[in-house]
């Protein structure tokens, strides 16, 4: 009977440390190489421009959505009933034209839907697209020690809105 709590009691050590292990080598790395910011240390990742899309070396963290790294996306604006969305679309020229609108319901709007990879939710007003709708926006994508902020300019995020939409996404 010890002996099972024993190992039952290592096991659960394991897991526990497991996440952390990690962030614990991260830490522990003493590598001042090329590409390292002089705040904090933290390497600034690289963001390529490929025509519309952005291109990420790593991935990028927003909230609970992780969003892979070593590929390109271009940028849509959705809205659902659940809420509003920034979608990483595929690379290559938008599929939508700039300034279009594309309704949810209709079968673009699904077959757009379909090819999006990622939705992460945005604090934004609902002022800037209608409910069930999706378009293309261009953004603005900076990276910085340890985060990649994306930036939806006031121009393309609506008249209302007073100032541009930005959102810091952790590296990951």
């Amino acid at each position: 009977m010890g002996r099972i709590r024993a190992v039952a009691g290592v096991i659960t050590l394991l897991l526990l440390m497991s996440p952390a292990a990690p962030v614990l080598a991260a830490g522990a790395s003493k590598d001042k190489g090329k590409g390292k910011a002089d705040t904090g240390g933290a390497k600034v990742m690289k963001v390529q421009r490929d025509g519309h899309a952005y291109c990420f070396e790593r991935a990028i963290v927003y909230g609970g959505a992780v969003v892979t790294g070593g590929r390109c996306y271009t940028f849509y604006m959705l809205r659902t009933t659940g809420g509003i969305f920034l979608a990483f679309g595929p690379p290559g020229p938008p599929m939508i034209p700039p300034g279009q609108i594309v309704r949810m319901g209709t079968p673009a709007g699904a077959k757009m839907k379909g090819r999006l990879f990622y939705l992460v939710p945005v604090n934004a007003p609902v002022t800037i697209i209608p409910v069930d709708t999706i378009r293309y926006i261009p953004v603005v994508v900076a990276p910085r020690s340890g985060q990649v902020v994306i930036t939806v300019p006031r121009a393309a995020a609506g008249a209302a809105q007073d100032r541009p939409i930005e959102l810091a996404f952790l590296e990951r």
